[in-house]
């Protein structure tokens, strides 16, 4: 009896696996979103001196990195990295707040207003525009109750 492989109508033809064809390229399917995480992560250093942003694109780096492991057992190397450039960016925006917190709370109520003072001539200067005119209170002001506030 003569077996013919390609008469067998549940095979696909070329359906085999050949060790010689260099081209063949097995994707994991998370390695999308690890790349993704990894992008997120560096640009969450990069975004350092916005408000919020480093931290909500450190954020969505860690939750795609973690759910680009799917049900395997390992994490790719691209996720790893993606973890830490957004815990790195995480990292930063916490020490860049904690430095500009204790440098006010280490300030006497004189150089607060001073300090105050300052950026309002600066503004000035910038815009040709009083900021009491435009926010209804000038930093000076404010730097003055917040003085009061904190006993300085």
């Amino acid at each position: 009896m003569d077996y013919n492989h390609n008469s067998n109508p549940y095979t696909q033809p070329n359906n085999q696996y050949n060790p010689n064809n260099q081209n063949q390229f097995i994707r994991n399917p998370g390695q999308t979103m690890a790349l993704i995480s990894l992008i997120l992560g560096i640009a969450s250093i990069f975004t350092i001196f916005t408000i919020y942003l480093p931290l909500i694109l450190g954020s969505i780096a860690i939750v795609l990195a973690i759910l680009s492991k799917g049900y395997g057992k390992k994490m790719l190397a691209t996720a790893k990295a993606g973890i830490g450039t957004a815990i790195g960016g995480i990292a930063l925006i916490a020490v860049v707040f904690g430095s500009v917190i204790s440098l006010f709370l280490s300030l006497s109520g004189d150089q607060l207003v001073e300090f105050g003072r300052q950026i309002d001539e600066m503004f000035e200067q910038q815009t040709g525009q009083d900021i009491e005119d435009i926010a209804g209170t000038s930093y000076e002001e404010i730097m003055r109750t917040y003085s009061e506030m904190i006993g300085k």
